[in-house]
């Protein structure tokens, strides 16, 4: 064999890993995204994933809890969709119903084109106020769930500004269901402002589960941050529910003491808010406020919903947390109402699940193991 031969030899027998880190990339990156044609649409592009966009139908197992009237206490809901308003208005046992801001009232575009801006705006405000004010013609609660996410880019009127034009147009939220810290500074400004203290004075402030209140001390700090409601942290245990319900009991200061709770007892939980657009990076942005399937390593699919209105998605947990089969554990938490949280179903599902039907996957959450 020559000497040219033995070196042919030796390079076709180089390790695997020794290949530089943009060989592996390019090598192990699986087939190339496919690139569109002139003139032609994502959605045409990737027709074989259209099933990853249609929106399952739940199946039930046959089993039941309570209904939401059947634990003769408040009951709060929070809705995506009109399909889930509809539904929800008609329900007697329903005294509270939650507006997702990023859902509803979906701005058009001014007269230089841009989306919710000037006359645009107005609109925006002018759609949440005749919800607000059907649910209120309903003899229920109207409240407003903030955004997840609010950056200075956004489409459409900031959080402040609409609350301001509800304000303004006489439909001010009955309630605001706060999710951020960013949002409870935000609302702080707003009730010193001259217009804040004309409606704001008024409006209840509820802090989401997703402000952490785990402990005492992080009670008395929800508290001054204005919190008049909290909601039962997620992350925590039957147990260390329990454990906390009767710390904030024993305070000795009387506000804190008596600190109403809203608990959740149905809704798919987020697992990521996401500024990156998948349904852009995957079939390219319709500006349709569209749900989407995402699956993982078990062959599960996640829901994610794409927030159009300020360009953002919300990954949900597969299967939806139930716990309104489980009323002597509830009660023993001592609520000031139950609250289900709706996002992917319909209708239909709304009044199943309100009448005590049982989806056939759940799951308990942390509430039986908490957090390891």
């Amino acid at each position: 064999m020559s000497k040219n031969s033995k070196r042919s030899s030796s390079a076709r027998k180089v390790p695997k890993d020794s290949r530089t880190k943009s060989d592996r990339i390019k090598s192990e990156s699986g087939p190339k995204r496919r690139r569109l044609n002139p003139g032609q649409t994502g959605e045409r592009a990737f027709a074989g994933q259209k099933d990853r966009y249609v929106k399952r139908v739940k199946v039930f197992s046959g089993e039941s809890g309570l209904s939401a009237s059947d634990w003769n206490m408040p009951v709060a809901v929070s809705v995506e969709t009109e399909e889930q308003l509809e539904a929800v208005l008609g329900e007697k046992a329903v005294s509270r119903i939650y507006i997702d801001e990023a859902c509803f009232g979906i701005p058009g575009r001014d007269a230089g084109g841009k989306p919710g801006k000037g006359k645009a705006g107005e609109q925006e405000a002018e759609a949440l106020a005749k919800i607000i004010n059907e649910i209120h013609d309903a003899g229920k609660e109207a409240g407003l769930r903030l955004r997840r996410i609010e950056r200075d880019t956004d489409p459409g009127l900031g959080s402040l500004s609409l609350l301001r034009g509800l304000i303004k147009l006489g439909a001010a939220p009955d309630m605001l269901l706060i999710r951020t810290f960013d949002e409870a500074m935000m609302v702080s400004d707003l009730e010193t402002s001259e217009t804040g203290n004309k409606g704001l004075n008024h409006i209840r402030k509820i802090f989401d589960y997703t402000c952490y209140g785990y402990n005492t001390e992080a009670v008395s700090m929800l508290r001054e941050l204005g919190a008049e409601e909290l909601t039962y942290p997620i992350e925590l245990n039957y147990r260390e529910c329990l454990s906390l319900r009767r710390a904030v009991r024993a305070l000795p200061d009387e506000e804190l003491s008596e600190m109403p709770y809203e608990i959740l007892v149905y809704g798919h939980l987020p697992m990521m808010v996401s500024a990156n657009c998948i349904r852009k990076t995957s079939a390219g942005c319709d500006h349709k406020n569209r749900f989407m399937i995402l699956r993982d390593r078990m062959q599960k699919d996640m829901p994610v919903r794409c927030y159009c209105k300020y360009c953002y998605n919300q990954i949900f947990n597969a299967e939806p947390l139930v716990l309104y089969d489980l009323p002597e554990d509830i009660r023993s938490l001592e609520p000031e109402r139950l609250r289900y949280d709706f996002s992917v179903e319909t209708g239909t599902e709304v009044r199943k699940i309100l009448s005590g039907a049982i989806p056939k996957d759940i799951t308990r959450g942390h509430f039986r193991h908490g957090v390891e």
